[in-house]
């Protein structure tokens, strides 16, 4: 987060912020805080991080974790501070200070968001440090940031300051390879981007004089217009306009803060810095990996039991030959005259059992495997039961988002004994089920298109939003997930059109999501139904038909 950014944010603060009440100060990862603060009229929550990688503060819409325990600098602002006085940045550093009041005084809380030297440090009304997020001792040059030592600010080092004046550029500091450079030593306020941009714009053919003045007067004027642009190597955040943007992938967003939010929070989330996503993936990969194992030794068993109807048989072919077999024979040969022609069998006889025993030792190990034929086919149909289910939940953490879909996962391994309850569970609890989310489109004729993220959303999907006459898709023999095409008011055949759009959503929400085509199954809603019992995510389908199409995904929700 540079500077410019920063100020824009604190502009936005300013007014928005200020003589607001904290309800809650919480301490999600080691480097981050969120403030909960009350206006009279909402809730906002203040986002500041003084992580290296993340190094920023905004308003933020999206939920963070909460600790159960919060951390000791998360404990000392609780016990601090209760409002929210003011907000100002230092000129020309990314230093921003909040003015508090206190049940015992008043407090700054400083954020230095510097990159890897980043810090919060709160002190006292006479400028003494209360504690830093990070303590340092002031070996090796640095600053000593420790409880009673007077606080002070990073060094400084003069620069000319843009708004004041608009400096004139030396000769040999004009080419483009050097103006960079020049921007980034001499001026204040300026960011590694911003002069980056600037000098790409000289390279571009234009005067670098020019080139200052225009951005200075944008300066001036907070001419902001924050968006994320979408490129190929990633996504870019850009805050001054600079005339066309080469991609047509563009948001536009209305202020600096939801900016920021839209573009930060992925990077965390996919970093692994927000949520358990790591821990979830490996236990279910665990035990997909046990039960593939499990079902391979349920199949060896079914395939031994294969051929009992053969022991029922010999046991016959005995009893009808008893006058050919004797006592101590460890084999005998008869003629199976059901088989065309009749052959020759070779029966293994028990030399210890007499003619008649042997015969029953057939039936009775016959009648002990169709038994167990039976005990094998459940504990098959079960196993495939629970691994579509893990695999439906391995999907659902390869597509999750946000924390907000890692728990509904880990909830569903909660409820299922998998996994063992956490202390902030009692939490959770206590705060209500969320809303169900769903993924939504429009087909091509207007109808209203809804499907699942994860196993318990696909429930949600198939058992209450899926009416009689609805149309049900699912990439077939795959996890995937579960999609209806709302019918609304239109009667007869559907226009294929929708069918196909809604069939490739289905498969572009798929395990088969990457490849070149997907069959997709398909049904009426009255022939899905959800046996009782069932984990979610799990249904039967009576009657079906397939289509077979590429997968499609929206790129909103991809």
């Amino acid at each position: 987060m540079d500077i410019f950014w920063l100020e824009a944010v604190v502009r936005e603060l300013d007014g928005t912020v200020t003589d607001t009440r904290i309800n809650k100060i919480h301490q999600p990862t080691a480097d981050t805080l969120i403030l909960r603060l009350w206006n009279g009229r909402e809730t906002l929550r203040l986002l500041i991080t003084t992580d290296s990688r993340y190094c920023r503060l905004h308003l933020t819409e999206r939920d963070y974790p909460n600790p159960f325990t919060p951390p000791r600098f998360c404990q000392l602002l609780r016990a601090r501070l209760a409002a929210l006085t003011g907000v100002r940045q230092v000129p020309g550093e990314r230093i921003v200070e909040f003015s508090f009041r206190g049940k015992d005084g008043e407090y700054l809380l400083i954020a230095e968001l510097i990159g890897r030297h980043g810090n919060l440090v709160l002190v006292d009304s006479h400028r003494r440090i209360v504690d830093a997020l990070k303590r340092t001792s002031g070996s090796g040059g640095e600053r000593t940031l420790q409880p009673g030592v007077e606080y002070r600010l990073p060094q400084h080092r003069e620069r000319t300051d843009l708004r004041r004046q608009l400096p004139t550029i030396p000769e040999d500091s004009r080419p483009p390879a050097v103006f960079g450079r020049w921007l980034l030593n001499n001026l204040v306020p300026m960011s590694r981007s911003e002069a980056h941009r600037l000098a790409a714009q000289v390279a571009a053919g234009m005067d670098c004089q020019t080139v200052l003045g225009q951005f200075r007067e944008r300066l001036l004027n907070h001419d902001y217009q924050p968006r994320v642009i979408e490129k190929e190597q990633g996504a870019e955040l850009l805050l001054f306009p600079v005339g066309k943007d080469e991609s047509a992938d563009v948001q536009f967003f209305s202020t600096a803060s939801a900016a920021l939010d839209a573009y930060y929070y992925p990077l965390q989330f996919q970093s692994g810095q927000i949520g358990d996503g790591r821990e979830l993936v490996e236990l279910v990969r665990r035990q997909l990996k046990k039960l593939r194992k499990r079902r391979e030794n349920i199949a060896g068993e079914e395939q031994q039991t294969e051929d009992f109807d053969q022991r029922r048989k010999w046991g016959d072919l005995l009893l009808s030959n008893l006058h050919l077999v004797k006592r101590g024979m460890e084999e005998v040969e008869v003629t199976d005259y059901q088989q065309q022609p009749p052959q020759q069998v070779t029966i293994s006889l028990d030399p210890k059992l007499t003619p008649q025993e042997n015969a029953e030792a057939f039936f009775k190990r016959y009648k002990k495997e169709k038994r167990g034929l039976g005990h094998v086919s459940r504990r098959l149909q079960e196993t495939d039961a629970e691994l579509y289910w893990f695999e439906g939940l391995a999907l659902a953490l390869d597509e999750a988002e946000s924390p907000e879909e890692l728990e509904d996962v880990r909830r569903e391994l909660l409820d299922a004994g998998i996994i063992q309850p956490l202390r902030t569970d009692r939490v959770h609890r206590q705060s209500g089920s969320r809303e169900t989310r769903f993924l939504r489109a429009v087909s091509p004729s207007g109808l209203t298109i809804l499907w699942g993220r994860n196993n318990r959303s696909n429930d949600e999907i198939s058992t209450r939003q899926t009416g009689k006459d609805d149309l049900w898709f699912h990439a077939y023999m795959q996890p995937g997930c579960h999609l209806v095409l709302k019918r609304g008011e239109r009667k007869g055949e559907l226009d294929e059109e929708d069918l196909l759009y809604a069939a490739s959503l289905a498969a572009g929400y798929s395990r088969g999501r990457h490849d070149h085509k997907v069959e997709v199954m398909f049904a009426e809603g009255k022939a899905v139904h959800k046996p009782k019992g069932t984990r979610s995510g799990l249904v039967t389908v009576k009657a079906y038909r397939t289509l077979v199409v590429p997968p499609r995904r929206l790129k909103e929700n991809a």
